[in-house]
């Protein structure tokens, strides 16, 4: 039987084959943001410590040994430390953000997660959700960042165990509350309303708000807005536009709006999130 192929290489604690800033160094978690470059194949290759790849711009793919390591995109992906891998990323290239952990962080699980054990990929629902609140908390930073990092990346262990080993008879929820999430993602400009969504999932309105909270920990107008403010923060940290067409494409009602729930939500206005996304890119050049 021919042997399989060597890995590329092994990298070591917070190497990645882009232009990394980071952005949390705490006990045992680190996390990265990393920009990769224009059509980028990246060759057989390990890590020595395991990690998540969330992607939070352009297109990349993963492919790993096994019948369901064939080329596949990326949302959340999880990848274990020694876990031989290629991924590439199209057209003008991509963006993840990368949380990687220290084997002795994992053993103080003590095995009560069978998650981390194996590569995965999670599209969306918990897991993809919490990722998101994490990238929040990591733009803006203050003294209690670590406490809610650290308790974010536990939440998130817990969503990716769930989300693999459900509840018995929740199965054809999750299919549809999918469905609306997905939806929620395409059309945060401008959602449909909650009897849409429901009509959408063949359920009532009442039943879709209740199972959506109970699922993502937010009601839909909670997740709508957190779209809109993701959106944004990209828009912001990466170009020059007014604040009155970020604000139109994210679906605010206008620049004020904008500014009131941006400052609310993240504890700074647009203005000072630009400037000191700037700072941040430009000490990393």
């Amino acid at each position: 039987m021919a042997s399989s192929p060597e890995p590329f290489g092994v990298l070591g604690p917070g190497d990645y084959f882009g232009a990394s800033e980071r952005r949390y160094d705490g006990e045992g978690i680190s996390i990265a943001h990393t920009l990769f470059s224009t059509d980028l194949v990246i060759p057989r290759h390990e890590h020595q410590n395991p990690f998540f790849c969330f992607v939070t711009a352009g297109v990349g793919t993963r492919s790993w040994p096994a019948h369901t390591g064939h080329e596949e995109a990326m949302s959340l992906t999880f990848f274990p430390a020694g876990l031989p891998h290629a991924n590439r990323w199209y057209g003008a290239g991509g963006q993840a953000l990368h949380l990687e952990f220290t084997p002795h962080w994992l053993e103080q699980l003590s095995g009560r997660t069978r998650v981390l054990e194996r590569p995965d990929d999670f599209i969306g629902g918990p897991p993809v959700s919490v990722m998101r609140r994490l990238v929040a908390e990591c733009r803006i930073q203050d003294a209690v960042t670590s406490l809610a990092v650290e308790g974010l990346v536990l939440e998130l262990v817990a969503a990716c165990e769930r989300e693999r080993h459900p509840t018995p008879g929740i199965s054809r929820r999750r299919r549809w509350l999918a469905r609306v999430e997905a939806i929620l993602r395409e059309r945060f400009d401008a959602p449909p309303t909650l009897e849409e969504l429901a009509t959408e999932a063949s359920v009532s309105p009442d039943y879709l708000a209740r199972c959506f909270h109970g699922h993502f920990g937010y009601t839909i107008g909670e997740y709508v807005r957190r779209l809109r403010l993701d959106h944004a923060c990209e828009r912001l940290a990466h170009g020059d536009e007014p604040l009155a067409v970020i604000a139109q494409s994210a679906g605010f009602a206008d620049q004020s709006h904008f500014t009131r729930v941006f400052r609310c939500t993240l504890g700074v206005t647009p203005r000072v999130y630009r400037e000191r996304a700037g700072v941040r890119s430009r000490s990393t050049t």
